[in-house]
């Protein structure tokens, strides 16, 4: 069921106001300016990412900061707006660094990985993201349990929180592994590392 959400959240980075207009099981109405679209879970919108969405409100993506959004709640005026320049990534059980962001404007989830020469994915990952990396130069690679086919590609656009970087470098491995992206050092060598305890820091350099 159709729910209207007389609902505004602050200041994205242009500026633009983003607004729900209505909530479906996993996909939003949001309106961001003057622009209006139907969002599906995990896509981008206008840099603003829909993270998950029932009949009971939306959780969102601005800026690399959940926003949950409700019936009647409102955030206007008391968002701040983060340092587009950095952001801080808090590990995992296992001390692991995931973030949510985007390649090419598809919404995905990295591993920060400053082992990995190159952003690295699956084949499979790269087919849900709609890149055709067979187009890229061709090559092999010895895993644990076998000779793989890789793609050396340029992904036009990578981007965590507020930081982008533009004609990154990229490997694809043909498979189901990784299972999740990689963000290696093609990116990474954009920004700068900093660990606070068991906080990670990335800033963008400039």
């Amino acid at each position: 069921m159709l729910l209207l959400l007389l609902l505004a959240v602050a200041a994205h980075a242009t500026g633009a106001k983003v607004k729900v207009i209505a909530l479906f099981t996993d996909k939003a109405l949001l309106q961001i300016g003057d622009k209006q679209k139907i969002v599906k879970k995990d896509e981008s919108f206008e840099g603003v990412i829909l993270k998950s969405s029932s009949g009971r409100g939306a959780v969102v993506i601005i800026d690399g900061d959940e926003v949950k959004l409700g019936v009647n709640q409102s955030i206007a005026g008391n968002f701040k707006k983060p340092d587009r320049s950095s952001m801080k990534i808090y590990p995992d059980q296992l001390g692991m660094y995931y973030t949510d962001g985007a390649i090419n404007g598809q919404a995905t989830r990295f591993l920060v990985d400053t082992g990995a020469s190159f952003v690295t994915m699956s084949g499979r990952k790269a087919r849900s993201l709609k890149i055709d990396f067979r187009r890229g130069i061709r090559s092999t690679a010895q895993t644990a349990s076998a000779v793989v086919p890789v793609w050396q590609i340029k992904l036009d656009s990578v981007s965590i929180g507020g930081i982008q970087v533009s004609n990154v470098d990229a490997t694809v491995i043909d498979g189901d592994q990784p299972f999740e992206v990689l963000l290696g050092n093609s990116f990474l060598q954009h920004t700068r590392l900093q660990k606070a305890g068991s906080v990670l820091e990335i800033k963008k350099l400039f």
